[in-house]
């Protein structure tokens, strides 16, 4: 969030200095904390960096804040935004609350420090006391390569916290659809994290899987159904519920969180949660979703008369059979060149739906005849080879022949 300040009073034109303030959390529930717009941690960086641009006599004429933005990367869109206004305009300070504000790894902090003395501007911490004196430089790498430290320590010890969490039952991420991430509390009063089925989402899901393991139905039918019945993703507060895509409604059909497994890294573990579905109705699912998959793929070597048969006008590779399908879920038949299919031509050559070629070649062979010569040629070769080939052999390779005679242009 940008915020560029309004012209200043007559009583602050006598401040000689001008300075932006960058504020950051690094998550999406620390900008919301409390119920706030900008949760607790904003307004007291706000409020902290005022303070220090009243100490060093500047006015603030722009402030950048990052709500939910990791300090790990610089691709930020107001650290993005405040590098680029003051490159435009005159400011003599970049005021932040902590130099991990704006970054966690040295090598960033290095960019970021170069850009700020590019542009004339004195990076200031409201909190710490670097400058551009050597001990202020000095204190500035320390302090950086412990941001830096913290990070990457952060991250490892999260890691042995989620594998050891995982390891005794817990779920490590958030929950899928059809149950909630809930905090509850034990008889001791301390606070504790656990999973519960959903009321209103999990009676849906446990349908979805019994319809579908009965073999009457395909995942698109039960998706559209299921979504007629009401069931939406959980809203957030960035993203309000909308309907399951269909990507995550495959997904769902194979996860097995849904029969008490957490998988994590790869790995399953046995889940402390309860289960929404038996294992016979899970077992039946991915049965079904499996020999599906593989009728679907063989599907895929489709068949037609013309196959084989036709070649591109444009660059002389073969047309082949394709049957793509659209976002509505239609599959449509066309044949294509496939030099420019496997892109081994540089062919311009469009698709040409199926029933037009077969109007094509119909066309074409309107045109094709031969002569009685001709034909008592062709009748006489219809007997054994030399090589030994079969009379139907010779036949098929004639016919082979001539219909790949017209090298139709579709």
């Amino acid at each position: 969030m940008t915020l560029l300040l309004p012209a200043p009073a007559e009583a602050d034109e006598k401040l000689a200095f001008t300075a932006v303030t960058y504020q950051r959390v690094s998550t999406k529930e620390q900008a919301a904390k409390g119920g706030r717009d900008e949760g607790f941690s904003i307004p007291a960086q706000r409020e902290a960096n005022g303070r220090k641009a009243e100490a060093l006599g500047a006015r603030i004429v722009a402030e950048f804040v990052d709500a939910g933005e990791s300090a790990r990367s610089a691709d930020r869109p107001d650290l993005k935004r405040m590098l680029d206004y003051i490159a435009s305009h005159q400011v003599t300070y970049c005021i932040v609350h902590k130099v991990d504000r704006l970054a966690r790894n040295r090598l960033d902090d290095v960019e970021i420090h170069r850009a700020l003395l590019d542009a004339g501007v004195t990076l200031v911490s409201a909190t710490e006391n670097i400058d551009e004196t050597p001990s202020g430089m000095l204190l500035h790498g320390i302090m950086s390569s412990i941001a830096e430290f913290y990070s990457k320590n952060l991250a490892t010890e999260v890691v042995k916290g989620l594998t050891q969490k995982v390891t005794t039952g817990g779920t490590p991420m958030r929950a899928p659809i059809g149950y909630l991430n809930v905090r509850r509390r034990d008889e001791r009063g301390r606070e504790y994290r656990t999973v519960e089925i959903d009321p209103e989402r999990g009676p849906m899901i446990r349908w979805v899987f019994e319809q579908y393991a009965t073999g009457d139905h395909t995942v698109v039918e039960l998706l559209d159904e299921v979504t007629a019945r009401g069931l939406r993703t959980l809203p957030t507060p960035s993203r309000p519920p909308k309907p399951v895509a269909r990507s995550g409604f495959f997904a769902m059909l194979r996860n097995p969180y849904y029969v008490g497994i957490v998988r994590y890294k790869g790995v399953e573990h046995p889940g402390a949660h309860e289960p929404l579905l038996d294992f016979d109705t899970w077992a039946r699912v991915q049965r079904l979703l499996d020999s599906r998959k593989l009728a679907s793929e063989r599907r895929r070597i489709h068949d037609h008369y013309l196959k084989g048969s036709l070649f591109c006008g444009s660059c002389g590779s073969r047309m082949q059979l394709d049957f793509p399908t659209n976002s509505q879920g239609i599959r449509y038949a066309y044949f294509v060149c496939a030099g420019r299919a496997t892109k081994r031509k540089n062919c311009t050559r469009r698709a040409v739906p199926v029933g037009i070629v077969e109007k094509l070649v119909a066309d074409c062979y309107q045109d094709i005849s031969i002569t009685e010569k001709q034909y008592t040629a062709l009748a006489a070769q219809d007997s054994p080879t030399s090589t030994g080939a079969s009379p139907a052999s010779v036949r098929a390779a004639r016919a082979y022949v001539v219909i790949s005679l017209p090298r139709c242009a579709c």
